[in-house]
């Protein structure tokens, strides 16, 4: 299983429990708000990033694997008002790259980690799995876009996903 941002806060919480659960977790992370140290000793791990398609190939068709778990992403709200083409850049761009990756070497599943910014101001609580999307800003919109392409590609390829859409993942 390749974890993309395995050196984060969520993914590095994603590795221990499926080290735990007995899975064999691969960490792909750029280290740009991770760490290395989050890594577990014994877990592969590759510094780089996701959006780069010859190394993920390579990691894909090295390690055999068939599921992706991504984390790998900006998440402050204000940068992506502030810099909206970083975010469509690190967030869609690079997810497109991944999953394009993942479809070219039959990777079996892929687990994305969406958010609850892709409501933007629900019109009713609680927030249902199935209420209206319309994010109001770039970090919801970069997400949401990635939802679709998978979405989209579940259609014509054997690839299937799910997107997790939580709140305050630590709160």
């Amino acid at each position: 299983i390749l974890v993309t941002g395995g050196a984060g806060y969520i993914g590095s919480h994603m590795v221990l429990a499926l080290r735990d659960a007995g899975e064999a977790p691969v960490v792909l992370d750029n280290l740009s708000t991770g760490t290395r140290l989050a890594v577990p000793d014994g877990v592969p791990f590759y510094q780089g990033d996701c959006g780069d398609a010859a190394l993920v190939g390579s990691i894909l068709k090295e390690r055999e694997i068939d599921t992706i778990i991504h984390f790998a992403a900006s998440i402050v709200v204000s940068e992506s008002v502030a810099d909206p083409l970083a975010y469509y850049e690190n967030n869609t761009v690079k997810s497109r790259s991944l999953i394009e990756a993942a479809v070219r070497a039959g990777v079996a599943r892929f687990v994305f980690s969406s958010t609850a910014a892709v409501y933007g101001n629900p019109q009713g609580v609680p927030v249902r799995e199935d209420s209206a999307t319309a994010p109001i800003n770039p970090y919801g919109r970069s997400k949401l876009m990635i939802e679709w392409m998978l979405a989209d590609i579940a259609r014509v390829s054997p690839l299937k996903y799910c997107a997790l859409r939580y709140f305050n993942v630590a709160g």
